[in-house]
């Protein structure tokens, strides 16, 4: 019997590059993410950090026009992690999307791997089926043999 053959090799193929071309652009997406959320984790942080500032001058003594500034900064600082949040959720937005058009991508690679398996174990059966009978015959021709020799 010939060697298994999958007839779908070259589709299989080409569904596993379509999966690698998926996780590669759902790994971007997500680094975006995890870079976006560290951006916004620094702005907190020196948000903070001038806030503690601005809490230690109040105690002491400070101009209007010094508070006015910080005011100033805390809102600007406010506005700028308000819009960088909604980027941050575009970005989670997109990696999500892309997460499931790999998760789609996968499913489609495993069906055919699927299929390929099933299509394995047929060709398995029938050389085991094959084997057998040849066994079977090779036996029968031995029987006859020492048949025909003892007569």
């Amino acid at each position: 019997m010939k060697k298994f053959s999958f007839q779908l090799e070259p589709v299989l193929q080409y569904k596993s590059d379509i999966l690698e071309m998926k996780r590669n652009e759902h790994s971007h997406a997500l680094k975006a993410v995890v870079d976006q959320e560290t951006y916004i984790d620094q702005l907190e942080n020196e948000k903070k950090s001038f806030l503690l500032e601005f809490n230690e001058k109040k105690r002491g003594f400070m101009t209007i026009m010094e508070a006015s500034i910080y005011e100033s900064y805390l809102q600007r600082q406010n506005a700028i992690i308000k819009k960088e949040n909604t980027i941050l959720q575009e970005l989670q937005n997109v990696e999500q999307e892309k997460r499931n058009i790999m998760i789609e991508a996968k499913r489609e690679k495993m069906s055919i791997e699927k299929l390929k398996e099933i299509q394995v174990g047929q060709y398995k059966q029938a050389m085991q089926k094959e084997t057998e009978l040849f066994i079977e015959e090779f036996v029968s021709n031995a029987r006859t043999r020492a048949q025909q020799a003892r007569r």
